[in-house]
């Protein structure tokens, strides 16, 4: 951060916008890894307001990166996702490889983020037949429900049963009820 800060100043005067631009950027990012999110909140909106006043479309989506892995750090997922959608645009037509790279796996993590995770490594489908199970439903009313053969439910039931270390549908409804999945 010392090395930051001065080339902040030696960027400040005289006035260097492209370097001023990179290290309010650099220390977004600092601040960022260091959960001052306040400050990175303010280098990396001086860092947008700089490549704007220098049409650097560039440095714009890094800088929108770099404020989507603060959205990220936050926890703002729902944030996060226009500044990579944004940054996409920017890079695709400049053919900027390691930047799309870096947008794509930052997708993925909004993407993992979003899906919802259930204990003993239950699948969604799993989570459905195992709420349906404590409500009391035989294998053909669930089938019913889901849409399913009764015999796809069976097999859903064997792989939930494994899952939990369990043996009937009384101790899987018990699981389910402690977890609040029913």
């Amino acid at each position: 951060e010392q090395w930051a800060n001065q080339a902040l100043a030696l960027a400040s005067e005289p006035r260097q916008p492209l370097a001023l631009l990179a290290t309010h950027r650099l220390l977004g990012e600092l601040d960022t890894d260091r959960r001052q999110y306040e400050r990175a909140q303010q280098h990396l909106g001086e860092a947008l307001t700089l490549a704007d006043a220098c049409q650097a479309p560039f440095e714009r989506a890094l800088t929108l990166v770099a404020a989507a892995e603060l959205a990220l750090a936050r926890g703002d997922v729902a944030a996060a996702r226009p500044l990579l959608t944004e940054a996409r645009a920017i890079c695709e037509p400049l053919g900027a490889r390691p930047t799309l790279e870096r947008v794509r796996v930052l997708e993925a993590h909004l993407t993992a983020a979003l899906r919802p995770r259930y204990p003993a490594g239950l699948s969604p489908r799993e989570v459905e037949v195992l709420r349906l199970v404590a409500q009391g439903l035989t294998d053909a009313e669930v089938a019913e429900q889901l849409f399913l053969s009764p015999r796809t439910v069976g097999q859903h039931l064997r792989s939930i049963y494994n899952k939990l270390g369990v043996n009937s549908r009384t101790a899987a409804t018990r699981f389910a009820v402690e977890q609040g999945l029913a």
